[in-house]
């Protein structure tokens, strides 16, 4: 394994923020830049480095760069909260439509039965019609009217 040395310089970006020229500061102390908020480790970290400061304007800005307050903390644990219970009712209102479309569909069955049951009974009179009319009609010729007993009995309604 190959020993490398320690030369590289952890350092919060962005490198603007710095009152000193920190690029020209790591070549005159031999370092390399390393931004320290996109990474985790610190291998081969360099023990001396130069003292730089953060500019006025920039202090306290990047919300990296500092901790949040426990106001901070507290309004965005009571935004969770609310998403949370919004999320909640949303979810009990789907349940909701849910029982009520299955519920519909039921129905919907048992009509399609009731209405398959009609249709098959207004077929079997239809029949019954075109025979009647068929033997030749001699009723109709008469003058004669079918009697309430001469016609099936449609299918009663379930529900």
């Amino acid at each position: 394994m190959e020993n490398v040395p320690a030369n590289i310089w952890y350092l919060p970006g962005p490198m603007f923020q710095y009152s000193e020229d920190v690029k020209a500061l790591a070549r005159q102390a031999g370092l390399k830049i390393i931004d320290a908020n996109m990474v985790v480790g610190r291998a081969n970290a360099a023990e001396n480095v130069p003292e730089v400061t953060i500019k006025a304007e920039y202090i306290d800005q990047g919300a990296g760069e500092r901790m949040p307050t426990m106001a901070e903390l507290t309004a965005a644990r009571a935004d969770l909260l609310a998403a949370h219970d919004d999320l909640q009712q949303r979810e009990y209102d789907l349940a909701a439509e849910r029982e009520r479309v299955v519920e519909q569909a039921r129905e919907n069955e048992a009509a399609a039965i009731r209405i398959s049951e009609q249709a098959a009974a207004n077929e079997a009179e239809a029949k019954r019609l075109r025979d009647e009319a068929a033997r030749g009609g001699v009723a109709q010729v008469a003058g004669a009217t079918p009697t309430p007993a001469d016609k099936p009995v449609k299918a009663a309604k379930t529900t």
